[in-house]
Formats: structure tokens, C-alpha cells, sequence
């Protein structure tokens, strides 16, 4: 059967809600496009920072209070977020594997329900199980399933494009939630990305589901983001820097698009391009976690890499001057002041004017999915042609329309 090709929609078209909305990693990039995105958010700290950046966040702050149909939602079109990972993020934890079988199986018992009575019959069985899990973080993974379902049952229109992202180890379960989703009209599918390979400041994987509505047309493949940058691998040798210098390359491992396949891609980006107004000088980050599992072993990377994956621990990783001896070999030399709020923020592109509130800002920051990453999966999600340099410039320019709106940190506590 033959298939009209899509005809991109404007942003306008576009309306998000985001659960599990954070500081607004996703939002900021929604609005720099151009959509309109309102956030659920739990945490008061966390919504008071998004009211500073004039983020739209809903009253009701608890994703399982809400639905579809509920007044401050119910036009929304796409669903997006990023539920709690804490029940999973333990790589090769029996609990872990637990918790992930656990949210499979009972993502099953929720698909394939043509009426909205059978639907609410299964869920409340799936709620009264999950609300006696000792971790009620994992039920809270099967919300987005729930807003999906009842979009199309109860609400009768479902939402045409859904993104969801957490930390890799999740995968298995977007995996499974694809298939369901094809099921019930969806062409999907789940992969990992690397936010360096999309110009971010920082090596963080994020799996990432796609969505988009295309009944008898949901086997077709989903777009996802071509990488722009070059991947970091420990040792690798960044390519050159030179202004307006692009460069031919095979990215081992990368999905898009299909392997062995030449594309211009840009060096990855430095924490010292990120944060060049403030670390004018060479310098060293020493992690705060240990590497290979053994505490002493900290890992390590030099001003001239992304950094390692942006923690709610970021204020504990210490910094140390480089300096060339008459050898020319760099050596380590004093310590630094640690990372500001404003400088974690930055290397989680963010814009260096967001206005983080309260007293568990690193926390915030750490939490955050990177809004440049965002920037991209949205414009393939929504089927609007990859980023342009305006509106990656408009997200690093960003300010608060209210000036004033910005986080103390003399007074800010680490998280």
C-alpha cells in the first residue's frame, strides 16, 4: 500500500505536554522552536525554577493525579518525558532487572485494550500492584503508557507524536513499549544516543522512544537525529578545530544514517569551548565517582574533552590548573574553584543565563535531560528538518524575560 509522503507542520501545529518535566531540559528547547509545552512537575524547587525561566508548568504537580482529558492538558498533541530511573539505573542490580521485568509485564496487561472499561479494569489491577512495589518509582514508568491509552480511548484523539528518555539501561522497557505501540497505531522505535555527538559539552547516553502516529503505516521507520558531532572515546584524537572547517567521517556505532555511510560532522565540543568565559586556562576535572567500579580510580578528563555525565554530585568533582613545564609537558598544578551552578548548567547546555532557584540546584541540573540534546530529537520527532545554527544560537543566547530571575548560589546548599 502506497502512502502519500508527510507534509512537515509548523511548530505552531505542535502542543506538548511534558511529564516528569524537570528544570525544563525539554521545554526550553520546545519554546526556542517555536511550540508550546506545558510541564508536570512534582518537585516545588525544581517549579520554581521553571516559573523564573517562564516555563508553563501544570497546578496539579503529580503526573499519576492528572490525565489526558484534564482541562490544563487535554490539547495537547504530542506527550513527551522522562519518568523516574532510580529503579533501574543500577547496571547488573538484581532489584534493577527486577523492576524492568516488572514494568514489561505489566506494560503488557495495558496494550491492546479497544474500550476504555476493559482499559480501566486492567489499570486499576496494574495500580493496585504497583502501589504496594517497595519502590514506587517503578509504577511511575507505566504513567506515560496510562496518558497514552486514555488519550485514545477516553480522550478519542490520540496524541500524534510521543517521546520518552531515560538513562540506557531503560531501554529494554521503550523496546517493549514500541512494540505496544505499534500495536495500537504507532510507528516506533527506541535507540540509544550520545548527547556529545550532538554538540553537547558532555558524554551522556540517553535511550530515547519515538512515537508517531500512522495508522496502517507503523512499520515504516521512525526518524531520528543525524549526529552533527564527533563521538568521544577515550584516546580517540579530536579533530580539528579550524572555523568552518567541516570533516568527512565513519562513525563506528552510531545509527544514523546506516553504517559506513560518510557524513560531515564537527569535533566534539570541549568543556573549554563551554565554559571558555570563565576557565580561560587549561585544567583537569576529577570525578567525584570512581572509575571501574574501584573508588580510588577517579575519572579524569582534561579541559580539551566533554566532560563525564553531569551528576547531582557535579560540585564534588574537583578541578586542577594544567600547566606546561619548560618541556612543554603539561603537568597537574593547584586546585581550582569546583564548578558553579552556572558552569554545570552550561556543560549541560543550558543557557548560562538560566535562572536555577533554591537550594538543590546541582541536583536540578544533574536531573536534567540537555536542552540542546532535546532540541534535536524534538525536530526529528516532529518531522521539522534538523536544528539550524539560528535556533542553536538562540538556546545558548537564551535569557529570563524577567532579568532578576536568577539563583543565589552564596546561599544555595550542594545537593
Amino acid at each position: 500500500m502506497t502512502h502519500a509522503p508527510h507534509q512537515p507542520l509548523p511548530p505552531a501545529h505542535f502542543r506538548i505536554v511534558d511529564l516528569f518535566a524537570g528544570p525544563g531540559g525539554l521545554d526550553i528547547a520546545a519554546t526556542i522552536m517555536g511550540v508550546e509545552s506545558i510541564g508536570v512537575e512534582w518537585d516545588d524547587a525544581t517549579r520554581a525554577t521553571r516559573d523564573a525561566a517562564g516555563l508553563l508548568t501544570a497546578v496539579e504537580k503529580d503526573v499519576a493525579e492528572l490525565s489526558a482529558c484534564d482541562p490544563q492538558v487535554k490539547d495537547a498533541n504530542v506527550l513527551t518525558g522522562g519518568p523516574p530511573c532510580q529503579s533501574f539505573s543500577v547496571a547488573g542490580n538484581r532489584k534493577g532487572h527486577k523492576a524492568l521485568d516488572d514494568v514489561k509485564r505489566l506494560a503488557t496487561r495495558l496494550a491492546d485494550h479497544e474500550a476504555l472499561a476493559s482499559f480501566e479494569a486492567a489499570w486499576e489491577e496494574v495500580k493496585a500492584e504497583t502501589d504496594v512495589m517497595s519502590d514506587e518509582r517503578t509504577g511511575l514508568v507505566l504513567q506515560p503508557l496510562r496518558w497514552i491509552m486514555e488519550a485514545k480511548l477516553r480522550r478519542r484523539r490520540p496524541y500524534e507524536v510521543i517521546v520518552l528518555e531515560q538513562v540506557p539501561t531503560v531501554l529494554p522497557v521503550w523496546k517493549h513499549y514500541a512494540e505496544i505501540l505499534r500495536r495500537t497505531g504507532y510507528a516506533a522505535e527506541a535507540h540509544v544516543l550520545h548527547s556529545e555527538d550532538f554538540g553537547v559539552p558532555q558524554t551522556r547516553r540517553r535511550a530515547v522512544l519515538i512515537a508517531q502516529y500512522a495508522p496502517g503505516n507503523e512499520e515504516r521507520p521512525v526518524p531520528f537525529p543525524v549526529a552533527t558531532h564527533q563521538r568521544y572515546r577515550k584516546g580517540s584524537e579530536r579533530l580539528s578545530t579550524r572555523t568552518g572547517q567541516g570533516h568527512e567521517l565513519k562513525q563506528d556505532g552510531s545509527l544514523f544514517p546506516a553504517s559506513g555511510v560518510a557524513r560531515r560532522v564537527e569535533p566534539w565540543v570541549a568543556m573549554q569551548d563551554a565554559l571558555k568565559a570563565t576557565r580561560p586556562s587549561d585544567f583537569v576535572m576529577v570525578s567525584n565517582y570512581g572509575s571501574g567500579g574501584d573508588p580510588k580510580k577517579r575519572g579524569r578528563r582534561t579541559s580539551l574533552e566533554p566532560a563525564a555525565t553531569i551528576t547531582g554530585k557535579v560540585r564534588r568533582n574537583r578541578l586542577f590548573l594544567l600547566k606546561e613545564d619548560e618541556s612543554g609537558t603539561k603537568e597537574v598544578g593547584e586546585e581550582l574553584e569546583r564548578l558553579s551552578f552556572e558552569e554545570a548548567g552550561l556543560l549541560q547546555s543550558f543557557p548560562a543565563r538560566y535562572p536555577w532557584q533554591s537550594t538543590d540546584v546541582a541536583q536540578q541540573i544533574g536531573n536534567a535531560i540537555p536542552p540542546l540534546l532535546s532540541l534535536h530529537i524534538l525536530s526529528s520527532a516532529l518531522r521539522l528538518g534538523p536544528p539550524g545554527d539560528d535556533l542553536i544560537n538562540k538556546l545558548a543566547t537564551w535569557r529570563p524575560k524577567h532579568p532578576d530571575a536568577s539563583a543565589d548560589e552564596d546561599t544555595a546548599e550542594d545537593a
